[in-house]
């Protein structure tokens, strides 16, 4: 039996860099653009709300009208999923002009989750006591300059008043 040559499959020339640049900005994901995805991403946060906004952004928009939403969580994307039917009806009075027929979640890693809170501003420390300013004018007695010799002082007090404080936590 006779062999058949081998098919060989063709391939398309490859492309530029600025060929698919220039692909990529003029397609549907180019972001929060002009353009029928670029006004649903404009409009996100005011549909969804601050909360859901800070975990999700919508990425694409399909032909057939379809808005693609990374989420940064599983939990994200399945609340929002939850939601789709209101969040479809919210998008589409808020922007007709975005041409949503429908939203899907997938869960992306490049979606930043919320900023944690920010952390909670240090307590100062208790002022120095009597006793503290009296440690703090002994170490301080051999500066000549009055005006450093109080500021001698008052570093000395407090420090003496930092480190009791440190022994008694």
């Amino acid at each position: 039996m006779a062999e058949r040559p081998r098919r060989r499959r063709r391939r398309k020339d490859p492309l530029s860099a600025a060929d698919v640049v220039r692909r990529y900005r003029r397609g549907p994901a180019a972001g929060a653009g002009p353009g029928p995805a670029g006004a649903a991403a404009a409009a996100w946060a005011e549909v969804v709300g601050a909360a859901a906004a800070a975990h999700s952004a919508p990425v694409r928009r399909s032909r057939a009208g379809v808005l693609t939403v990374a989420c940064s969580s599983a939990a994200w994307a399945h609340e929002l999923t939850a939601r789709r039917e209101e969040l479809t009806a919210r998008l589409a009075a808020t922007c007709p002009e975005a041409g949503v027929a429908g939203l899907r979640f997938a869960v992306a890693d490049h979606v930043p989750g919320a900023a944690p809170p920010p952390p909670a501003p240090p307590t100062p420390p208790p002022p120095p006591t009597a006793g503290d300013r009296a440690h703090g004018t002994v170490a301080a007695a051999g500066v000549e300059d009055p005006r450093l010799r109080e500021l001698v002082a008052r570093a000395a007090a407090a420090a003496a008043r930092r480190r009791r404080a440190a022994e008694h936590d």
